[in-house]
């Protein structure tokens, strides 16, 4: 495998770099065999991950999985730990049960760039009003598709469609099924590119649901300045640096939930930036985000709010019951399961985070920093306040820091305040003061913790 390579201004890429034809040009894993039910499933593969969505007709009794692994290994671990899933293994040959629709990583021996993602959603049949259908069986190439009011855009299961998808000004718009969206095309195998892979911009009643979509060139999934967005069962895989899973930038009234994210950079980020043809500078409101599975890899973090806050306002945002099953070290300004990177002039207020479960945190568990950085647009720092913590639990690896940083330079200053943590466990240890969290606060007051205060604003 080559050494992914991040280059910050790449060349555009105007025309897809190649075609697939047939399901025998699609790259299938020979590593793992997966069997559900009875039924053997198809195993994509690239060379970060192996990932076979699973569409289920109905729970009744639960997903009786079978693997058969190729290579020889000792050590297994299915994420999240949280689920509880046990197995059971003879010679290379792994058998567990799902006791409902779930998504989960298999592991070997700590190898974390060949992971088996199973990927579990209802099945979804075709809508009488579908008006774009991707068939079963059959490998497509779109380049660019351009959708229109109320399009209803079908990737039936073992669907692969080789292109992006684009959307502007469009109303009552929907992607749903069980197949694969796979944005190879549109960036070289080991470098990024400066295109999204679903793009929708001002756009009103957005559905997303069911697909796989893998392997963009830059941002994976962007509603842009969108109202009513609904994005539930939707798997999200990016291999390339600037790979963020599920960017919601400018948008109000938007739904997250049972998807799976494993971004090569921010997985779910929060964003106000000019994006251009129109900008979409615009507050971000009353968002939940929930039952998400997530890996961060190497760069960004996992649940992100920044950089590109340009908007007036961002409040009203609830993550919750989430795992966080990796935050790989990233070694920069990053590398955090929940952060709020403000360098612009938003005024973020009223943010909600609760009972997320936290695995292999490689670098810090919170961060929050007002602060002026290659990312800065405005000319003068927002406020971050009223930020809560609740029900986190970092459930193994090493012990994580946190930070909480404000800003103060010339004439100008904003410190983070009001900022709640109620019950957080890291390790098994309740955490009571802000020392118990291996917290550093600079410029920053009023930290509660369990009730208590911390750090009062003081008058000099």
């Amino acid at each position: 495998m080559k050494e992914l390579i991040y280059n910050p201004d790449p060349e555009p890429v105007l025309e897809p770099l190649f075609e697939r034809h047939s399901l025998d040009e699609v790259e299938w894993s020979d590593l793992y065999e997966v069997t559900c039910n009875g039924v053997k499933q198809a195993v994509h593969y690239t060379d970060s991950f192996h990932y076979a969505p699973v569409a289920v007709s109905g729970e009744n009794g639960g997903i009786d999985v079978e693997i058969a692994i190729s290579r020889p290994f000792e050590q297994v671990q299915i994420r999240p730990s949280s689920y509880g899933i046990e197995f059971h293994r003879e010679g290379q040959k792994l058998r567990f049960h799902l006791p409902r629709i779930m998504k989960v990583s298999v592991e070997l021996d700590g190898d974390l760039k060949s992971p088996l993602f199973i990927l579990c959603s209802p099945k979804i049949e075709k809508p009488q009003n579908t008006t774009i259908c991707f068939e079963r069986g059959k490998v497509y190439n779109v380049a660019t598709l351009e959708l229109h009011d109320n399009d209803v855009v079908y990737l039936e299961e073992g669907s692969v469609v080789y292109g992006r998808i684009y959307a502007c000004q469009c109303k009552n718009i929907q992607i749903i099924g069980n197949g694969i969206l796979n944005g190879s095309p549109w960036h070289l195998p080991d470098s990024n590119g400066k295109l999204f892979l679903v793009d929708l911009r001002w756009c009103e009643n957005v559905r997303i649901e069911g697909i796989t979509v893998v392997d963009s060139p830059m941002r994976q999934i962007v509603p842009a300045a969108c109202d009513h967005v609904v994005i539930c069962n939707t798997n999200s895989l990016s291999r390339v640096v600037t790979g963020d899973g599920i960017d919601i930038t400018g948008c109000q009234d938007v739904l997250i939930e049972d998807c799976f994210i494993r971004a090569a950079d921010d997985c779910i980020c929060i964003k106000s930036g000019r994006l251009p043809d129109p900008s979409t500078v615009r507050d971000v409101k009353d968002l939940i985000a929930q039952r998400c599975v997530i890996w961060n890899a190497e760069p960004g973090n996992a649940i992100e709010i920044g950089y590109g806050l340009m908007c007036q306002e961002i409040t009203n945002l609830t993550f919750r019951d989430c795992d966080i099953i990796h935050c790989q070290y990233e070694g920069n300004m990053g590398g955090s399961a929940m952060s709020i990177h403000q360098a612009d002039n938003a005024y973020i207020h009223n943010i909600h985070y609760e009972n997320i479960r936290v695995e292999d945190v490689a670098q810090k568990l919170f961060d929050i920093k007002v602060l002026e950085c290659k990312y800065t647009w405005a000319s003068v720092r927002g406020r971050i306040e009223d930020i809560y913590f609740k029900d986190i639990k970092v459930l193994n690896g090493p012990f994580p820091v946190s930070i909480i940083r404000g800003y103060e330079m010339r004439l100008e200053e904003s410190r983070p305040e009001r900022i709640y943590f109620d019950n957080i466990e890291i390790l098994g240890q309740k955490c009571n003061s802000v020392l118990d969290m291996h917290m550093v606060v600079e410029l920053a007051h009023k930290i509660y913790v369990n009730g208590s205060m911390e750090y009062p604003r003081n008058r000099f």
